[in-house]
C-alpha cells in the first residue's frame, strides 16, 4: 500500500523520467537531497506510476519516527503484512515472503537509521526480483546502490500557486504575478517543503508582500548556521520566519510537539501541555500551527491527530532549551503514555481492543517513552514493559518485547513484583516464537521468586505459563499438573479473570486428554466468564476451542455457533496466535459437512497466515486437522493442492463465510481429478500443516534420500557411499 498524500503533485517530470529509467537498471535507488527537497513525496509518485510494472505492486515503509536501527527489520516487515519471525533471523522470514516477489519496496527517510543499510543490501541479496527506492539525506554506501540526488524544483511558481488555491480559492498563477512568484521561489532556493510554507501565508499577504518580507527576514536569518549547506540554511530559515510570525502560546506548542513521535494525539498533546505550565488554549495553538502548515491534519478513526514532518520537527526541538525545560517536556511526555497503558493487564491476561488498537497507534510515542525511561527511571521503564507484554504478543513483536524485558530486568531486583512479571512475560513471548527452551528457565526463576515472596497470584500465572509450554513440547502430564496448580490457587485466591483464563488451558489439556465433557465444561465457562471480565482475546480463543470439542463430540451446530462468534472476534482483536488455528478448525468443520473445496481453502489460508506471521499451531492442532481432512484428500484427489493454493490468496471474510455456510457442495465428480499418488497426499498434508514449499522438498528429500539409501545399502556397492550424502545428514552406517 501506498501513502495517499493530501496535497496534489506537481512538476518534476524530469526527475520522474530519470528516476524510472535508473530504477529498470538497478536494485537499489536512493533519492537523496536536503530535507524539505521533496524526496518523499517524489518516491511516493514514482512508486505509483511505477507499480504497474510489478506483478506484487508497490509497498511503502516509513523510518522517520524510527531511531534504533534494530527496528528497521521490524518496520519493513510491518510494511509487508508480516510479523516478527520465529525461531530464524527476522531476514530468513522476510526473504521467504518475497522469494519469488516482484515487488517495488520504498523505504522513506534512511538518514537517521543508516546502520540498517546491511540489512537492505542482505535482501537484496537474498532475493531476486525486489526493487528498493531509498529516501535519505546521505547515501547508504551499499553495493547495489544506485543514488539520484533531488535537484530543487523547477515548477516552483507552479507550485506556490497551488498551495496558496487552498487557502485562497481564487488565486491563480498570471502574467502579472509570475516574476512575483519565481522571486519568491528563487528566494526559498526552489525548495518545496519552504515554498509551501510561504504560500500558506496568502490568507494574510499578498505575493509582494511575501516577497518583500523573505527579503528582510532571510538575509538576517540565512546569514547564521554556516556549517550547513546553503540549501538547509534557506530551509531553516523559512521554518524560523514561519515560527516568528506565532503568537506565543503557539510557539510553546510548537516545542512541545517535537518530543512526539509518529504522530500527536490532541488529548495526550493538551496533557503534556498542562504538565509543563503553558498557558491558554491548546486547541487554538493548533488551529495556529495547522494554518501556518507547520502541523498536519492525519485524523486516525475519528481521533483528532496531527503529524510534523521531521524536518520541522528538528527545527521545533531547537526550541526547546537543552536543561530543564527539556527534560521536563520529555518527562511529560513519557508520563502521558505510561498512564495510558498502566491500567492494561499483564500475560496471560490480555487488554481489549480498544487498548490493542490504541497501542497500535501510539506504538512509536511508546517506543519513545520507554527510551526515556529507560535512561531516567528504568524501574517504571520496566513497569511499562511488562504493561505493553500482552500487547507485544497479541500483534506479534515478539523480538521486540523480548529484547526489552532482558534489558530492563538487569535493573530490577530479584523477588520484586515486576521482576517476576517481566520474566513471566518474556517467556510467553518466547513460547509464541517457539523458543520453549528459553521459556522453561524463566519460568522456573519466576516460579521460585513468587514462592519465596508468597505471591500466589504470580505463583498461578507462572504456573499457567508453564503449563502452556510444557503442552508444546509434549509433556502433557506434566502441563495438567501445572495448570491444575494453577486453576486451585487462583479459585483459592478469588482471582477471577485468572481463574477464567486457566479454564482456557484446562479445558484444552483435557481435549488433548480425551475427556471431551470435562473440556467441554471448562472451555464453555471460560468463553463465558472471559467475555464479561472484558478479555476478548482469551473468549474467543476458548470459543473456537469449544467448537473443536463439539465437533468431536458429533454436536455440529452447536461447533458452528462457537465458531460463528470465536472466528470472527479473534481476526477483530487481530490475534496473530489465534488467526491460524481457528481457520484450521473451521475447515475441520466444512470437512465434516461435506464442503471439501471449502475445507481445503480454508487449511491453506490457516498455512499462509501461519507463515506470514509467524507463529506456530500446537501439534495437537494439526493432528486434529489431518484427521478432519483425510476423508477430502481421498475425495478430491490431486486437486487438493489447487484449492489450498487459492486459500492462501482468499480474503479472510469470504473464507468464514464460506467455513461458516451450512449448505453441502455439489458432490465432487469422480474422474475430474485423479486420485492422489502417496507422494502427492503427503504433500497435500505437509501444506496443510503450514510448512513453505522449501521445508516441503527438504522433508521429502530427507525421507525418499533415506529410502533409496536402504535400498543402496543392500548392494555390494553400497560400501563405496559417503554417509553423509543425504541433505539430512543423518544416515549412519556400521
Amino acid at each position: 500500500m501506498l501513502p495517499q498524500p493530501p496535497t496534489s503533485f506537481v512538476g518534476r517530470e524530469t526527475e520522474l523520467a530519470q528516476a524510472r529509467s535508473l530504477l529498470a537498471g538497478s536494485r537499489l535507488l536512493t533519492l537523496t537531497g536536503p530535507g524539505g527537497v521533496g524526496k518523499t513525496r517524489l518516491a511516493i509518485e514514482l512508486a505509483r506510476r511505477s507499480a504497474a510494472e510489478f506483478a506484487d505492486g508497490a509497498s511503502f515503509v516509513p523510518l522517520a519516527a524510527v531511531r534504533d536501527p534494530a527496528l528497521v527489520p521490524v518496520e519493513i516487515a510491518g510494511g509487508l503484512g508480516l510479523q516478527d519471525s520465529r525461531g530464524t533471523p527476522l531476514l530468513d522470514h522476510i526473504v521467504a515472503n518475497l522469494v519469488g516477489r516482484d515487488l517495488l519496496l520504498v523505504l522513506d527517510n534512511m538518514e537517521q537509521v543508516l546502520e540498517a543499510s546491511g540489512f537492505v543490501a542482505d535482501l537484496l541479496a537474498a532475493t531476486e526480483r525486489v526493487r528498493v527506492v531509498a529516501t535519505s539525506r546521505a547515501p547508504l554506501h551499499v553495493s547495489w546502490e544506485q543514488e539520484l540526488p533531488v535537484p530543487p524544483l523547477s515548477e516552483a511558481p507552479q507550485l506556490f500557486a497551488a498551495r496558496a488555491a487552498a487557502s485562497d480559492p481564487g488565486f491563480v498563477l498570471t502574467e502579472a504575478n509570475s516574476s512575483t512568484l519565481e522571486g519568491i521561489a528563487e528566494r526559498l532556493d526552489g525548495l518545496p517543503l519552504a515554498i509551501e510554507l510561504a504560500a500558506a501565508r496568502v490568507r494574510v499577504l499578498p505575493p509582494e508582500a511575501i516577497l518583500e518580507r523573505l527579503g528582510d527576514s532571510l538575509a538576517l536569518l540565512v546569514s547564521n548556521n554556516r556549517d550547513v549547506p546553503d540549501r538547509q540554511r534557506t530551509l531553516r530559515a523559512t521554518i524560523a520566519w514561519s515560527h516568528e510570525l506565532l503568537s506565543d502560546q503557539a510557539q510553546r506548542l510548537f516545542a512541545v510537539c517535537s518530543v512526539f513521535r509518529g504522530g500527536i494525539d490532541l488529548d495526550a498533546l493538551t496533557e503534556v501541555c498542562a504538565a509543563v505550565g503553558s498557558d491558554g488554549s491548546v486547541l487554538d495553538a493548533v488551529a495556529e500551527l495547522v494554518d501556518h502548515s507547520l502541523l498536519r491534519r492525519a485524523d486516525a478513526g475519528g481521533v483528532p491527530r496531527f503529524a510534523m514532518l521531521e524536518t520541522v520537527r528538528e527545527f521545533a526541538a531547537e526550541q526547546l532549551a537543552a536543561g530543564e525545560e527539556l527534560r521536563a517536556t520529555r518527562d511529560a511526555h513519557a508520563h502521558a503514555f505510561f498512564r495510558r497503558v498502566e491500567p492494561m493487564p499483564r500475560p496471560p491476561a490480555t487488554p481489549d481492543r480498544a487498548d490493542l488498537n490504541t497501542v497500535e497507534r501510539e506504538h512509536d510515542n511508546l517506543r519513545a517513552a520507554l527510551d526515556h525511561y529507560s535512561e531516567s527511571d528504568p524501574g517504571v521503564a520496566l513497569r511499562m514493559a511488562n504493561r505493553l507484554t500482552g500487547f507485544w504478543t497479541i500483534r506479534g513483536y515478539f523480538t521486540e518485547g523480548r529484547r526489552r524485558l532482558a534489558d530492563l530486568r538487569q535493573h530490577a531486583t530479584v523477588g520484586e513484583p515486576d521482576f517476576t512479571d517481566a520474566l513471566i512475560g518474556e517467556a510467553w513471548l518466547a513460547t509464541d516464537q517457539g523458543d520453549r527452551g528459553v521459556a522453561l528457565p524463566l519460568l522456573d526463576e519466576a516460579l521460585s521468586a513468587a514462592r519465596a515472596t508468597g505471591d500466589r497470584s504470580r505463583e498461578a500465572d507462572a504456573l499457567l505459563a508453564r503449563g502452556r509450554v510444557r503442552g508444546v513440547i509434549g509433556d502433557p502430564a506434566g502441563a495438567r499438573d501445572d495448570v491444575e496448580q494453577s486453576l486451585a490457587l487462583h479459585e483459592a485466591s478469588g482471582d477471577a479473570v485468572g481463574l477464567a483464563i486457566a479454564l482456557w488451558l484446562g479445558g484444552a489439556l483435557a481435549h488433548f486428554a480425551g475427556d471431551l465433557e470435562l473440556a467441554r465444561d471448562r472451555l464453555e465457562a471460560c468463553a463465558q466468564r472471559c467475555a464479561e471480565l472484558g478479555q476478548p482475546v482469551t473468549s474467543a480463543r476458548a470459543g473456537y476451542l469449544l467448537g473443536a470439542v463439539r465437533m468431536d463430540m458429533g454436536d455440529l451446530s452447536g461447533a458452528e455457533a462457537a465458531l460463528a462468534h470465536a472466528v470472527p472476534a479473534v481476526v477483530d482483536v487481530g490475534d496473530r496466535f489465534g488467526i491460524p488455528i481457528a481457520l484450521s478448525i473451521l475447515a475441520g468443520l466444512a470437512a465434516r459437512r461435506s464442503r471439501p473445496r471449502t475445507a481445503l481453502r480454508l487449511a491453506g489460508a490457516a498455512s499462509a497466515h501461519e507463515q506470514a506471521d509467524q507463529t506456530n499451531r500446537p501439534q495437537f492442532i494439526r493432528t486434529l486437522l489431518e484427521g478432519w481432512l483425510a476423508p477430502v484428500l481421498a475425495e478430491v484427489g490431486s486437486a487438493a493442492i489447487r484449492l489450498q493454493a487459492e486459500g492462501r490468496t482468499m480474503g479472510i471474510s469470504e473464507l468464514i463465510a464460506a467455513g461458516l455456510d451450512p449448505r453441502p457442495e455439489d458432490p465432487w465428480h469422480v474422474g475430474t481429478s485423479p486420485r492422489l499418488t502417496e507422494r502427492e497426499r503427503e504433500i497435500a498434508t505437509l501444506a496443510a500443516r503450514g510448512l513453505t514449499n522449501r521445508q516441503i522438498a527438504e522433508q521429502l528429500s530427507c525421507r525418499y534420500g533415506r529410502s533409496r539409501r536402504t535400498s543402496a545399502e543392500c548392494s555390494p556397492s553400497s560400501a563405496s557411499t559417503p554417509a553423509d550424502s543425504s541433505p539430512c545428514g543423518r544416515t549412519k552406517r556400521g
